[in-house]
């Protein structure tokens, strides 16, 4: 009888503890969260970039890990506006990758081959480059209406 009633407050503790787990996030807290991710996204970067800048290959390597880091940035308890703005920057981002894959990767004997990899790749870029504008225009519009300097988040963005 008195395991039965441990084990009837061990569950009800649990329930309580998982329920507590669960609980959404409020939105400025959400907010909070976003911004710090991906301020710390951004950092990462810019660290990257600045150990890739004598190796073309590196920088390109590192696109897929970025595309990566971004996508996982918890968007949970955001205002649907934000939410929304950020996933559509996200198809974008998955687009962008599909791009990068199969570039030369690593530190090459030969940089002209990588350079031609680039070369071949540039013109989707350029098209990309139209498709991001729109979605990062808007991504900064909505990011004002919730105090986020969306440009200022952004790699080397200022």
């Amino acid at each position: 009888m008195k395991f039965i009633k441990i084990a009837s407050l061990i569950t009800a503790a649990a329930c309580l503890f998982l329920s507590g787990c669960n609980k959404a996030v409020d939105e400025k807290t959400a907010i909070a969260n976003f911004k710090t991710e991906v301020e710390n996204v951004a950092k990462w970067a810019e660290e990257k970039q600045k150990s890739a800048a004598t190796d073309p290959t590196a920088s390109m390597a590192m696109m897929g890990e970025l595309i990566a880091k971004f996508k996982g940035i918890k968007t949970d308890g955001l205002p649907a506006d934000l939410k929304g703005a950020w996933n559509e920057m996200g198809g974008v981002m998955t687009e962008l990758g599909d791009v990068f894959k199969n570039l030369p990767t690593g530190k090459s004997d030969k940089p002209e081959d990588a350079m031609k990899a680039f070369g071949e790749i540039m013109p989707k870029l350029l098209a990309m480059q139209a498709k991001v504008e729109p979605i990062a225009k808007k991504l900064e519009e909505v990011g004002k209406k919730y105090g986020l300097d969306m440009k200022k988040l952004q790699p080397g963005g200022k």
